[in-house]
């Protein structure tokens, strides 16, 4: 059995960073990739996340494990004075894969959480030279504008159809923070009947740890509060400091997991 690289890019991904594996017969019995992402917003402590997900029989796995590992080193490369880790994910009842994750060395220190927040009083203080509004989202313009702002800020699973989805849910509010008319923020909330999601919520760099987020948030729950809402889910990445942060601000109690990411630190 042997692993190789594609000759052409896989969906945009660099043919380095995709392996097959084959065997003597020339039948693919593997596939794994590996993802190089840039997060400082998310983890400020370890900027540089990799992730990698593997595919194919006992076998295959564990040359497409070697070989993944080994490209991740080379990846170090890119941004050498930044902290990297490796990551992939698994169901949380998975305990095969568990098991064999923690024999290679990963921790499980990191999941995909769901916790429930607590309606504040109030309406919230707004800071000073600051105000609210909500994104306008009337045009296709006015959507892709959205879209791009949130994958600019690491927030890649609000795609177009999630968009509109929302959209048409009864309750949707995607609230802007302002400071001297330029925008800093925005909290997308969406849901049904009692219940709403923070599906996202992102800040301008320029503007983290001053409290922005959590008055942004709160102003969107009274909104919410205001429609008939009294349950507010949101899910947080427990190795995100800032997400746990905000989550706690709110009375954050823990709800369930939804996803494991198995990981180790590469320096």
């Amino acid at each position: 059995m042997t692993i190789l690289h594609p000759q052409q890019p896989v969906n945009n991904m660099n043919p380095d960073d995709v392996f097959y594996a084959v065997d003597d017969l020339g039948t693919q019995t593997g596939f794994a990739c590996i993802l190089y992402q840039l997060q400082p917003g998310l983890y400020p402590d370890c900027p540089v996340n990799m992730y990698f997900n593997i595919e194919g029989d006992a076998s295959s796995r564990y040359l497409l494990f070697g070989a993944v590992i080994a490209r991740a080193r080379v990846l170090l490369s890119v941004n050498p004075q930044l902290r990297a880790r490796l990551y992939t994910s698994l169901n949380p009842q998975d305990l095969q894969e568990r098991a064999f994750y923690v024999e290679n060395g990963f921790d499980l220190e990191e999941s995909d959480s769901i916790v429930s927040l607590q309606i504040p009083f109030g309406d919230g203080r707004i800071p000073m030279s600051c105000t609210v509004a909500a994104t306008p989202l009337n045009t296709w313009e006015e959507q892709e504008s959205l879209l791009t702002r949130l994958q600019m800020n690491e927030i890649t699973y609000v795609d177009r159809n999630a968009l509109m989805g929302m959209m048409h849910m009864p309750h949707f509010l995607t609230l802007g923070l302002y400071r001297n008319a330029g925008l800093i923020g925005e909290v997308i909330l969406a849901g049904q009947g009692e219940s709403v999601d923070v599906v996202a919520i992102y800040m301008d760099p320029a503007s983290r740890r001053q409290g922005m987020a959590r008055a942004l948030l709160h102003r969107s729950l009274a909104i919410m509060a205001a429609e008939g809402v009294t349950q507010v889910t949101a899910r947080i990445m427990t190795r995100s400091l800032p997400q746990q942060h905000l989550a706690n601000d709110f009375g954050a109690i823990p709800l369930g997991v939804n996803m494991l990411f198995p990981g180790m630190y590469l320096n």
